[in-house]
């Protein structure tokens, strides 16, 4: 009997304890997204952040749908292409950009060009087609050969209400005109580091009476004033502007040489400013009675001493202008003054001395 109890005490030793199994883990398998079922205004919205190359180039050759989207003219009415600073790609984007403004058919409300305009670019986009003329044609892109453009109407441009230009090279200094009186419904026009003479201020004054902003923006230099008639060029923009745009309400002028010459001609024809920027305008004092009528005429001033931070087309490493006058007073030879600039442009990042190269704005304050 004893032995038989010790036995079934081995037995019940050896039995394994019972261990449960894990709970199995349900996954929630997440349903596919067929993009093709977005409402038709939710998919623009989204191709249209894509960017005018990418909705060229790729967006629209996905499918028939997408194709649809990306020749419907609303998708046109703003156009922003930025060139990046690379030469080389200026002439296909100048194609391309012709193209998109094709696809508007006259809804194209605001456009912005960065580092690849020049003035027959302009040209194309002001030109308007007489009523009842359609053109069709190829564009090639990128060395591609373009689908055929849409049929246009007339009038392709003229809804324009805001125009943004940044970098231009090449002789447009004196051609604004043209383009501007195809603007009859502009309201902003914004030039960085373009070139823009007085008689284009008084064509925009003719031909744009909605004009409401203008910014004509540069980088500052310092140069030697030597009689009477260096201080009439400089103030030749600013008497402009005070002349023929009396209705502005915002008006930036960074890096302008106007003196308070040209200030006053602006206080006294621009009557209903609201805002004035005169960032980097070396010329001017503001320290007495001049100071004392910016400040009561106009609610907001942007002193010539205030950072440029928010200004980024105008480069900060230019916030120390170049002096190219001589220590006695005299000035400098032809030579010196190119050693001089030549010196500036050598401690520039490589990116704005790029944007530099073209421009016949630094050969003039050269030759000045």
């Amino acid at each position: 009997m004893p032995s038989t109890s010790k036995s079934n005490r081995r037995r019940k030793a050896k039995k394994s304890k019972f261990v449960p199994k894990p709970k199995q883990r349900w996954q929630v398998k997440q349903p596919t997204r067929n993009w093709l079922e977005l409402p038709s205004d939710i998919m623009a919205n989204i191709l249209y952040r894509v960017g005018v190359y990418d909705i060229l180039e790729n967006a629209q050759k996905v499918c028939t749908a997408w194709r649809k989207i990306c020749k419907d003219p609303a998708m046109w009415r703003v156009i922003s292409m930025d060139n990046h600073g690379d030469p080389c790609t200026r002439p296909p984007l100048r194609e391309m950009c012709k193209n998109a403004v094709d696809r508007s058919q006259g809804q194209l409300l605001d456009l912005t060009i960065i580092d690849f305009v020049d003035y027959e670019l302009l040209e194309y986009v002001a030109e308007s087609l007489a009523i009842g003329n359609f053109v069709e044609a190829d564009r090639p892109i990128a060395g591609k050969a373009m689908e055929k453009s849409d049929k246009l109407s007339s009038d392709r441009s003229s809804q324009l209400k805001r125009l943004e230009i940044i970098y231009c090279f090449g002789e447009i200094c004196g051609a604004w005109g043209d383009v501007l009186k195809k603007f009859p419904l502009l309201e902003e026009l914004s030039l960085y580091t373009t070139e823009i003479s007085e008689e284009d201020i008084e064509a925009a004054g003719r031909y744009c009476p909605l004009l409401k902003t203008l910014r004509v923006n540069q980088n500052a230099y310092r140069f030697h004033i030597e009689d009477d008639e260096s201080i009439t060029w400089q103030n030749e923009m600013a008497i402009s502007i005070g002349k023929n745009l009396p209705a502005l309400r915002h008006l930036e002028l960074i890096g302008n040489c106007m003196t308070n010459i040209g200030l006053k001609a602006i206080l006294d024809g621009c009557c209903h400013l609201e805002s004035l920027d005169l960032r980097r305008c070396l010329y001017i004092d503001l320290k007495g009675d001049m100071g004392k009528e910016c400040v009561k005429q106009i609610k907001i001033v942007r002193l010539p001493d205030e950072s440029l931070e928010d200004c980024p087309h105008i480069h900060e490493n230019m916030d120390e202008p170049c002096d190219v006058s001589s220590d006695s007073g005299t000035s400098v030879s032809w030579s010196e003054r190119l050693k001089q600039h030549m010196s500036l442009l050598l401690n520039l990042d490589a990116k704005t001395l790029l944007q530099f190269s073209h421009s016949s704005y630094l050969l003039k304050l050269i030759v000045f």
